[in-house]
């Protein structure tokens, strides 16, 4: 499985950084087809290749039942982003890891959290 595409950067909610993993919430392009889940995929941005721990769709532990597009980027340091230019951010979807399931609580969401970045880490071999 591979699938390309390019969007850009749009306001989230922040829970991903309450959450301890901050993501960067992206656009969904239009005709967008893939099945809701999370995905291992190579993000580049400004020209860096960054190994990311993709979402798409609903986020039923928070009650959001509108899909979105968002992306944790592994091995970034906080500030490393501040002064990027997010307007084109190109995505290649390598795997999925997992469908979307709701926790029954914000701990058991981050525990999960922890197990999709290690199955995008043995998937992303760099």
């Amino acid at each position: 499985m591979t699938i390309h595409f390019t969007t850009h950067q749009i306001k989230g909610k922040g829970r991903g950084k309450f959450v301890g993993y901050p993501t960067i919430n992206m656009v969904i392009p239009e005709n967008f087809d893939l099945a809701y889940g999370v995905y291992a995929a190579w993000v580049t941005i400004a020209g860096t290749k960054f190994r990311g721990a993709l979402h798409f769709g609903p986020i039923p532990t928070f009650d959001q039942t509108k899909a979105s597009l968002e992306v944790f980027l592994l091995g970034l340091g906080e500030h490393e982003l501040s002064h990027a230019d997010l307007s084109a951010i190109s995505v290649e979807i390598k795997e999925k890891i997992r469908d979307i399931v709701k926790f029954p609580s914000v701990d058991a969401l981050t525990r999960q959290l922890e197990k999709d970045v290690a199955s995008v880490r043995k998937v992303l071999v760099e």
